[in-house]
């Protein structure tokens, strides 16, 4: 059989896994995350997580389109992609649409996820539920990131590193993830384009949620070392940003009374 050939069976395999596959199994749904936010609570303290979130790359060969969109400050080109995960490591969202030139906060910023919790918690529809980021995302009332320079053996460096201990937990899913599906991992450097490779990881992610449905713990590991040197987002002080403070400060001080 030809390449060409495979290549469009592949690609109509892809489409038909992802329309069927994804939107059952990869659900982003707050208000049915009780057993998450009762995980957090009980393992690390810190009330009202309904999951983390981080940004990881999905590697791709130079695109012949806006190459620069996709190359990245690792220097390489990829796909940026969003994921937000629960305490059992299943995944809730994925967004792949940005090139890897793309900051982790722009793209929180315009995911469907990110604008859901605004206007949900903007209509009182959803307070005092949280997803854990770290420093390359904005503090937000729906997204607590750690504090920055903290001094040492203070309020704030304890409530870092329970933060760090409770957000691992999407580090080890995006480990769990590539460490099936290789063709995600850095260096594997796909040649399919950008669109199809985003479809791809959306697939993927389906198939992760699946294996945990039904148990299947079958996978090689691959470590994640991409956070080691997080792009700090610096965007301007907001009413909103000054909510998340005092949220953020409130749980520290619950922290260092238990």
């Amino acid at each position: 059989m030809c390449q060409s050939t495979v290549c469009k069976i592949v690609g109509d395999v892809v489409n038909e896994m992802e329309t069927k596959l994804c939107p059952h199994f990869i659900k982003f749904s707050p208000n049915r995350l009780s057993k998450c936010t009762e995980y957090f609570v009980e393992k690390y303290k810190v009330p009202g997580v309904i999951g983390c979130i981080d940004g990881t790359h999905f590697g791709l060969q130079k695109p012949t389109v806006n190459e620069h969109m996709f190359f990245n400050r690792k220097g390489y080109h990829s796909l940026n992609s969003m994921i937000i995960c629960d305490y059992e490591h299943r995944i809730l969202a994925i967004d792949s649409k940005y090139g890897g030139a793309a900051h982790d906060s722009f793209v929180w910023k315009h995911s469907a996820q990110g604008r859901f919790l605004e206007e949900a918690y903007n209509q009182n529809n959803m307070r005092n539920v949280w997803l854990l980021g770290d420093s390359g995302y904005p503090l937000e009332p729906w997204c607590l990131t750690p504090f920055r320079n903290p001094e040492v053996g203070s309020c704030q460096a304890r409530f870092n590193e329970i933060h760090a201990k409770a957000r691992c937990i999407v580090e080890r899913t995006i480990g769990i993830l590539k460490g099936r599906w290789k063709i995600l991992t850095n260096d594997k450097r796909s040649r399919y384009s950008p669109e199809k490779m985003a479809k791809f990881g959306n697939v993927c992610a389906a198939l992760h949620n699946i294996c945990i449905q039904y148990k299947n713990s079958t996978y090689c590991r691959y470590f994640v070392n991409e956070n080691n040197d997080t792009e700090i987002d610096t965007g301007n002080e907001t009413q909103l940003t000054k909510i998340g403070h005092k949220i953020r400060d409130h749980i520290m001080l619950s922290l260092d009374n238990n």
